[in-house]
């Protein structure tokens, strides 16, 4: 079975992007996508107040303060698609990343358990 070329995939492209197809499709859901944001920002913003207090306890610079920001906002993502033992895997591989950049694994971890309860997955 063949896949698309190159050029139909453009032209679908280019269609789903059309100025008035656009405008009435956001319109349509830009109520729906409200009330999500209106549910979750205010989570979300919780966990990146306590990851900055967590911080600041540790004495981190301010400048390295968007890193870990990320690594927690990618763990609540991830708590919002994933539960259990899935959920500690997935962390623990985001974890493994941010290590891997050179940030601090007790920080990590003290993110990971303090903000979120979570603990490392067991082998």
């Amino acid at each position: 079975m063949a896949v698309r070329n190159a050029l139909r995939r453009i032209e679908k492209w280019d269609m789903k992007l059309a100025g008035d197809v656009l405008s009435e499709r956001v319109a349509t859901l830009k109520p729906m996508m409200k009330s999500q944001i209106e549910a979750e920002f205010p989570a979300l913003v919780e966990v990146e107040n306590e990851v900055k207090i967590i911080l600041g306890d540790v004495g981190i610079s301010s400048s390295l303060n968007p890193p870990y920001l990320n690594f927690a906002r990618e763990t609540y993502r991830l708590s919002k698609r994933f539960c259990g033992r899935q959920l500690l895997k997935e962390v623990d591989a985001v974890m493994a990343k941010w290590i891997t950049r050179g940030f601090d694994r007790d920080i990590l971890e003290r993110i990971r358990n303090t903000v979120f309860t979570l603990t490392a997955p067991t082998p």
